[in-house]
């Protein structure tokens, strides 16, 4: 029996290493392919770029194609040249012209918007469209004197078919953005609060005018409360301080509602 045995593994010791050397190689091979079959297939998330992660405002985001949208860098100097009016043009200081700030305002915001390279408005083509501004709150809001914010907004639309974006709670980099983008802006104030010189004292409580751009002094207006109006500058703390909106309510102004109508081109 012991012969037997010792022949029998004498075989298997005979085996050519090279034969030895391909079965590990085949076992080698079977387990890869089994493992890339059962193996879960991974996808890497998505990489965010730093600057997306780091930023601290809130950009314009192009959802089609995932691109970052920086706000354009603002100009230094921007002065819009817009046609001035007073808003009593002929110096006719009665109960509709102590109150018509707001068609004045319009008025020069629609005659940029077409084009107009006047510098100052003809007095009698101002009269006729303040009339046909009045007539038009008359007929759709009931009266024509002071005017809140969202109606002269609903009028620029309606009449002029001008874009009108209303900014509540608006602050100095928005103005400036706006200008830049070329529009231009209309706020309500108590105009006591602006110190304008050129007003009969003690100022109107409700006022409005356009801002047409802005320096290194502040801020430039057309302000339709005097004839010496054009170009106006104003500092960006008295335009914010006596920014108030007007109540149809309780017939004043209120300091703690500060909004801007941002006019532009309708697309």
């Amino acid at each position: 029996m012991s012969h037997s045995k010792k022949k029998t593994l004498s075989k298997f010791s005979a085996l050519p290493r090279v034969d030895r050397a391909s079965i590990i190689v085949i076992a080698i091979a079977i387990a890869l392919g089994l493992f890339m079959l059962i193996k879960p297939k991974f996808t890497s998330p998505p990489k965010i770029s730093p600057s997306t992660e780091s930023s601290t405002s809130t950009p314009n985001t192009n959802l089609d194609n995932h691109t970052v949208v920086k706000p354009a860098e603002l100009k230094s100097t921007v002065t819009l040249k817009v046609p001035f009016t007073a808003q009593a043009p002929t110096s006719n200081w009665d109960e509709l012209h102590n109150e018509a700030c707001e068609e004045a305002s319009a008025i020069m915001a629609y005659e940029y918007f077409i084009g107009n390279k006047q510098s100052v408005l003809p007095a009698k083509d101002v009269e006729t469209e303040i009339s046909k501004l009045t007539n038009w709150q008359t007929k759709n809001q009931g009266y024509n004197l002071d005017q809140t914010s969202p109606e002269v907004a609903k009028m620029v639309q309606s009449v002029y078919n001008l874009k009108v974006d209303i900014a509540p709670n608006f602050d100095e980099p928005q103005i400036k953005q706006a200008l830049n983008d070329g529009n231009l802006i209309i706020i309500s104030f108590n105009g006591r609060l602006l110190g304008n010189p050129n007003y009969k004292a003690p100022g109107p409580v409700h006022h409005m005018m356009v801002i047409t751009g802005y320096d290194s002094k502040g801020f430039i207006a057309n302000d339709p409360g005097t004839k010496k109006g054009q170009n106006y500058h104003y500092t960006y703390d008295i335009l914010h301080t006596a920014a108030a909106e007007w109540s149809q309510e309780d017939k004043t102004t209120h300091a703690d509602q500060k909004i801007a109508l941002i006019i532009s081109k309708s697309n």
